[in-house]
């Protein structure tokens, strides 16, 4: 089915696409320049692009036009994903994870808020409604980082962002390899839920003959699934209890519950109710998972926690990229296979990542300083 989603409902939402390119891409350049010139100013930049994209998509002429300004609004909205930098800065660490498990929680809320309200701003006000919207919403944010309280306390810098800059900047993130172990296990992490997102589509609407209603119910089931995993992590980093035992936790009911849905489609053995429960599985252990990930990384650079950040959100979006499109290249139309073979192998790997993580942040505090 085609989505009615643009000023032709006869082309697919290539909008859609266009968006999340830029969502991944410009961080690059926002977490590197809120790390010389403060957090405050580059949000409240983005938030500006993000309404005056917003406005141009809801009055666009043509579909050309719309896409245009989607990939605009994706480059303001990609200011968001210094949430995990300001949470850095302005919590220490006895506290962060747990304001990172909040910010995971409103991450899983999307899936479940967006569909219902753009489909009914859709059915009630036409498409272009919901781009008036989101522009309305860009305001509100423009309004609270005014009157807000300011969240950039820490001292910057006073070197000038050049593009051999950004470069060093990268290369230090990347080459410091407790940083870049967590950053990869998230990216693999990521990658087994962009597997689950694509392949549960596929399995349930086209192999066990759900419809699309059933479907959205049990997305946004496995979505309230990731929020209680993130909110149980926040739990536990109140009661103190480190991160790498619920990571450890997360990461092993990930690659458990992977193996158990391959197992089962190599076997021919796939009762939807227990492939679904599976999934919800799948998004708990992420949900648990994600803010542990989030701190372990910052923690090892937090002068550039806007950069960390950056990676991250690019890393996963590649990530996430390759495994869905995997997931659907390899889909037989027959069975889940595709789905569980790139999870299994997600899974595996962000194990693998983790273990590397902690171990040499192992070496690292046994070395002579």
């Amino acid at each position: 089915m085609v989505a009615r989603c643009g000023p032709s409902a006869a082309r697919p939402c290539w909008h859609t696409g266009s968006y999340m390119i830029s969502f991944g891409l410009a961080p690059l350049a926002f977490g590197p320049l809120s790390d010389r010139y403060g957090r405050k100013p580059v949000v409240t930049l983005g938030c500006i692009i993000f309404v005056i994209a917003a406005v141009g998509c809801a009055l666009a002429p043509s579909l050309p036009v719309l896409i245009g300004c989607r990939v605009v609004q994706g480059i303001g909205a990609a200011a968001m994903t210094l949430a995990i930098a300001i949470a850095r800065d302005a919590f220490d660490d006895t506290v962060v994870r747990q304001k990172l498990s909040n910010i995971v929680m409103a991450i899983y809320v999307s899936p479940i808020a967006a569909p219902i309200v753009g489909a009914g701003l859709l059915d009630l006000a036409g498409w272009r409604a919901i781009y008036a919207s989101l522009a309305s919403f860009g305001i509100l944010l423009l309004i609270g980082q005014r009157f807000g309280p300011d969240y950039d306390l820490q001292p910057r810098p006073a070197t000038r962002l050049s593009f051999p800059a950004l470069v060093r900047d990268y290369r230090s993130v990347l080459s410091h390899p407790v940083c870049r172990a967590y950053l990869l296990a998230a990216a693999a992490s990521f990658g087994v839920v962009a597997a689950y997102a694509t392949g549960s589509s596929l399995f349930l609407v086209q192999v066990a003959g759900m419809s699309s209603t059933q479907y959205g119910i049990i997305f946004g089931l496995t979505a309230l699934a990731g929020m209680a995993g993130a909110f149980l992590d926040g739990r536990l980093n109140a009661r103190g209890v480190p991160s790498h035992y619920s990571l450890s936790i997360g990461f092993a009911i990930q690659a458990l519950t992977s193996s158990v849905l391959l197992a089962m489609t190599l076997l021919n053995w796939t009762p939807t109710a227990v492939v679904v429960s599976l999934f919800v599985t799948i998004t708990f252990s992420g949900g648990i998972a994600a803010p542990g990930l989030m701190q372990g990384a910052l923690q090892q650079l937090p002068k550039m926690a806007g950069t960390v950040s950056a990676a991250t959100n690019c890393l996963i979006m590649v990530s996430g990229s390759i495994s869905s499109a995997l997931t659907a290249v390899l889909f037989d139309g027959r069975t889940a296979l595709s789905m569980a073979g790139v999870m299994e192998f997600c899974a595996l790997l962000a194990l693998f990542f983790f273990g590397t993580a902690v171990g040499r942040a192992r070496q690292q505090a046994v070395m002579p300083s």
